[in-house]
C-alpha cells in the first residue's frame, strides 16, 4: 500500500490523524470566510456605486431582467433562449435575485454572486488540494479570489467570470474521476461539464485538455466512464445547442474565421494568428489586466516547476499531466481565435491559481510561511486596489502603450480595472431617470453620437431608464413635435453659457435634461427630500 493511504495506529498515530483532520479543516474553513468576504465585499460596492452599466455588462443585465420576465409570466421556452447567442445559465442565475430585491442593477449581480463565487472557490480548492494538499486548496482560493478581473466581473453582470466558477468545479470533478474510473463520480463530472457548456460556448476548451488527459492515462478501461461523461454532458447541454444552432455557428464562425481582414482594421485585438504579436497577446493581459506581475510570477514559477518535473521525469503531482495539458490548450484555443479581449482568459485563471498555489506548498517550512504570506500581501493589495480604489498604478515600460493588451508594459499594481475600478459615487443617472418619472416624464431619448461615450454608453442608459419605468423609443424625432412626457438627454463636459447639469459623471461631464416642446436644457426634476 502507498504510503499516502496509510493509516497510522496506536495513539500516537492517533493524534496525527486528528491534527490532520483539524490542518484539513482550518484550511477549508478559511476558504470558506475568503468566499463571503468576497460576496460581502461586492456588496458593498454595489451599495456604492452610481455609474452606468458599460456596454456588454448592461446588455447581459437587462437578458436577466428579461429571463425574469419570462419566468415570472410562464414563458418557459423564452427564458431558455432569450439570450441566445449566449447559453442562458447564469442570465436564470442572476434572474433569482429579483423577486427578493426587485428590478434593479445589483440583485442579479448578487445572485450570481451568491452562486458563482462559492463554486470558484470550492472548485479550485479541490482541484489545488486533490494535486498538492489543503495548504494549496486555501491558497488557490487566495489567487483566484484575489486575481484583478475575477474582482472586476464579479462587480458586474458578466459571463467570463462564472465561466470560470464552472470550469473550477468540472475540473476538480473531472480529476475525482480517477482516470475515468468510477462511474458515479463521471456522472457528476458530466453534470458539471453540461451546466458549465450552458455558461458560456467556450467553456469546453477549458476543461478539454484535462479531460483528453484523463482519459489518455485511463486507458483502455476508461471508456466506459467516458461514456457516461460524455452522455450526460451531452444530455444537459445539447439540446440548447441545437435549439440556437444557427446562432451558435454563426459566433463560431467569427470566432474562428480568418484574421487577416479583421488584424488590417484593428491589430490590437487580430493579429494574424502565426505572428509574434499574437502568440504573446494573452501573455501580455495576463500582466496588464488579468492577473497584474506579482501574481502573474507566482504562477510562472508553478509553471516552470511544473515543467522541470517533467523533464526530470518526476511529476510534482500525480495530476501534473492533466493540468499543465488543460492549461495549454486553454491557452493555444485562445490564441487561435481572432479576437482577443483580457476578459476572455478569465477562465484559465483556475490553472493559474493552481499552479501559483502548488509551488509554494512544496517549499521547507520557513519558506512556506514567506511566500504564502506574500500571495496573500499581493491578493489584498488587489483587492483594495481594484474594488476600493486606494492606491494609484505601479507600472515598468511604455507610457503611453498602443493596443489593449499593452505589450511591453508591466502592470505591478493599479486602483482601477478593465471596466471598472472602486465605486463611482458621482452622477447617479438611475436616481435622475425615477425623478424623471414621478414627474410625469414617460420616455427618454439622447442624441446618437453620445453612444459611443463610456461613462454614457447607449446599453447603459437604456437599461437605467428600463429600470425606472421609461421607454426608449427606437426613431428620432422632433423635440419640438412632443410634449413634456418625453425627455431628452445631452450630455458633454460642461462649457461657458451652459446652465449647471442635472448630474456631473466621473469623468466631469455633465447630463441635461430637456422637455419635449422646449428649446432650453435647463429642466432637472425636483428629488425627493
Amino acid at each position: 500500500m502507498q504510503a499516502e493511504t496509510t493509516r497510522p495506529t496506536g495513539a500516537g498515530g492517533g493524534l496525527i490523524a486528528r491534527f490532520a483532520w483539524l490542518r484539513c479543516s482550518a484550511a477549508s474553513w478559511a476558504a470558506v470566510a475568503i468566499g463571503a468576504l468576497f460576496i460581502a465585499a461586492t456588496c458593498w460596492w454595489l451599495s456604492q456605486d452610481r455609474s452606468v452599466p458599460i456596454d456588454d455588462a448592461a446588455l447581459h443585465l437587462g437578458s436577466a431582467l428579461d429571463a425574469y420576465s419570462a419566468l415570472s409570466t410562464g414563458r418557459l421556452l423564452s427564458a431558455l433562449t432569450g439570450s441566445a447567442p449566449y447559453p442562458p445559465l447564469t442570465f436564470l442565475v442572476g434572474a433569482l435575485g429579483v423577486p427578493f430585491g426587485g428590478v434593479g442593477v445589483a440583485p442579479p449581480i448578487i445572485a450570481q454572486n451568491l452562486v458563482y463565487v462559492p463554486l470558484l472557490a470550492l472548485g479550485c480548492y479541490k482541484v489545488a488540494r486533490l494535486a498538492f494538499g489543503p495548504l494549496a486548496g486555501l491558497l488557490a482560493v487566495v489567487f483566484a479570489l484575489g486575481s484583478p478581473m475575477v474582482i472586476e466581473e464579479f462587480h458586474e453582470f458578466m459571463l467570463d467570470a462564472p465561466e470560470a466558477a464552472m470550469v473550477a468545479v468540472a475540473l476538480w470533478a473531472i480529476m475525482a474521476t480517477e482516470r475515468f474510473s468510477r462511474p458515479g463520480v463521471c456522472a457528476l463530472a458530466g453534470v458539471a461539464v453540461g451546466f458549465g457548456m450552458l455558461t458560456k460556448e467556450t467553456f469546453v476548451i477549458f476543461v478539454a485538455g484535462a479531460a483528453l488527459a484523463t482519459a489518455v492515462r485511463g486507458g483502455r478501461r476508461a471508456w466506459r466512464g467516458a461514456a457516461v461523461f460524455a452522455a450526460v454532458a451531452l444530455a444537459i447541454a445539447l439540446p440548447w445547442y441545437l435549439y440556437e444552432l444557427s446562432a451558435v455557428h454563426r459566433l463560431g464562425s467569427e470566432a474562428f474565421g480568418s484574421s487577416s481582414s479583421v488584424s488590417a482594421q484593428d491589430p490590437g485585438i487580430a493579429p494574424p494568428r502565426l505572428s509574434r504579436a499574437n502568440l504573446e497577446w494573452y501573455f501580455w493581459s495576463l500582466l496588464n489586466w488579468q492577473l497584474y506581475l506579482p501574481l502573474f510570477a507566482f504562477s510562472a514559477a508553478g509553471w516552470i516547476w511544473t515543467m522541470a518535473g517533467f523533464a526530470r521525469r518526476r511529476p510534482v503531482s500525480r495530476f501534473a499531466p492533466e493540468l499543465a495539458l488543460g492549461a495549454f490548450v486553454s491557452w493555444a484555443a485562445l490564441t487561435g481565435t481572432y479576437v482577443h479581449d483580457p476578459r476572455y482568459s478569465i477562465p484559465l485563471t483556475v490553472y493559474l491559481a493552481v499552479f501559483g498555489a502548488g509551488w509554494i506548498s512544496r517549499l521547507p517550512r520557513p519558506a512556506v510561511a514567506v511566500a504564502a504570506g506574500a500571495l496573500v500581501f499581493v491578493a489584498l493589495a488587489n483587492s483594495l486596489g481594484d474594488g476600493f480604489g486606494i492606491g494609484g498604478r505601479v507600472a515598468s515600460g511604455l507610457q503611453n502603450p498602443t493596443y489593449i493588451q499593452q505589450p511591453g508594459n508591466l502592470t505591478i499594481f493599479a486602483n482601477y480595472g478593465f471596466w471598472v475600478g472602486p465605486p463611482t459615487r458621482d452622477g447617479d443617472t438611475l436616481g435622475l431617470f425615477q425623478a424623471l418619472h414621478r414627474n410625469g416624464v414617460q420616455a427618454v431619448r439622447w442624441y446618437s453620437a453620445q453612444e459611443t461615450e463610456i461613462e454614457f454608453s447607449s446599453p447603459g442608459i437604456a437599461l437605467l431608464a428600463r429600470i425606472a419605468g421609461l421607454r426608449v423609443p427606437p426613431d428620432s424625432v422632433n423635440p419640438a413635435k412632443t410634449d413634456r412626457r418625453d425627455a431628452f438627454l445631452l450630455h458633454r463636459i460642461p462649457e461657458p453659457g451652459l446652465p449647471k447639469p442635472c448630474i456631473t459623471l466621473r469623468d466631469g461631464s455633465g447630463v441635461w435634461v430637456g422637455l419635449g416642446g422646449s428649446k432650453a436644457w435647463t429642466y432637472c426634476p425636483p428629488h425627493p427630500s
